[in-house]
């Protein structure tokens, strides 16, 4: 008789050691399945809401110019609030950048558009230069025209915040990326253009954003921008700036360069204008050639360490 026998009890006991193994296997199997179908929903979705440039791969491209100290992976992997908003202010960039073979000169022109900004462009265009205008939020239809025609002549149109009121765009991440939305979303509405490089007002280091100039530095990187202060100046936003002093500060300053960004205005003072002829003329005869900022061209930033 089978059942009572020693080969039944035989049996039973190895069935259910066979249960005891099979079952737990199963239930591995079935749970590291889900695992990794939810571990990839997840990577799909951060692909979706993050931007393929990350803030270390940023800091590595700048630490050697600018003294950052890379920031902690394990902190950096817990999105800040500020990075969830805006998801408009991103751009496409692999942070690679070409090197000029020759003489070269960036004419930057912030805080425009003003009155002045046409005589500045009607000058850059009879000299076959072309510049880039780092510029301001400007109601009204003149000063949409105006940077229809900055894009249309082949300058660069780029981002100088849209208040340029230090105070207020300094005071936190938050507050300098809700002042940049407002004129991003405005110029390419107007040019059908994006914008994908700006420049700090008063520089990217200055005395009101000290608290959060790394912190603001590293997201702008993050979401793909490139930020471009200047190595010569040329002091046209002082009250003493005349011709004279604004033609002398820019050619000596650019002389002895392979290359220099030069910050000037088309806001302010005439004088820029009235200098602009002779100093496109000057730098021309001294072998120099012209051209616009874009994200490929390396930037010159102020350096943090000092």
């Amino acid at each position: 008789m089978y059942i009572g026998s020693v080969r039944f009890f035989k049996h039973l006991i190895l069935s259910v050691i066979a249960l005891l193994i099979v079952v737990p296997t199963a239930g591995f199997i079935y749970f590291a399945v889900q695992y990794q179908s939810l571990k990839a929903q997840n990577l799909e979705r951060a692909a979706i809401e993050q931007p393929p440039f990350s803030q270390e791969a940023a800091f590595a491209v700048y630490a050697s110019d600018e003294g950052l100290e890379a920031p902690d992976t394990a902190i950096s992997a817990v999105a800040l609030d500020y990075q969830l908003e805006y998801p408009r202010l991103y751009v496409e960039n692999d942070f690679q950048y070409i090197t000029e073979t020759e003489k070269t000169v960036y004419l930057t022109f912030d805080d425009g558009p003003t009155k002045l900004t046409p005589q500045v462009l009607d000058i850059l265009k009879s000299s076959g230069v072309h510049a880039t205008f780092f510029v301001i939020y400007q109601g009204g239809e003149d000063a949409k025209a105006l940077y229809q025609r900055i894009v249309s002549e082949g300058h660069t149109l780029a981002v100088h915040t849209a208040s340029h009121n230090y105070k207020s765009i300094y005071q936190s991440v938050e507050a300098y990326l809700s002042d940049f939305a407002v004129l991003s979303d405005m110029l390419e509405d107007v040019t059908g253009v994006k914008p994908e490089i700006f420049r700090f007002p008063g520089g990217s280091i200055n005395n009101y954003n000290k608290e959060i100039q790394q912190d603001l530095a590293a997201e702008m990187l993050r979401r793909g921008y490139t930020y471009y202060d200047w190595d010569v100046s040329s002091g046209s936003s002082t009250n003493t700036a005349t011709r004279t002093t604004i033609y002398s500060h820019v050619v000596n300053g650019v002389s002895g360069r392979q290359r220099a960004i030069v910050l000037m205005h088309d806001a302010g003072t005439s004088a820029t204008a009235s200098a602009l002829p002779d100093i496109i003329d000057t730098l021309k005869a001294s072998g120099y050639k012209f051209e616009v900022l874009n994200k490929k061209i390396m930037p010159t930033c102020f350096d943090y360490s000092n």
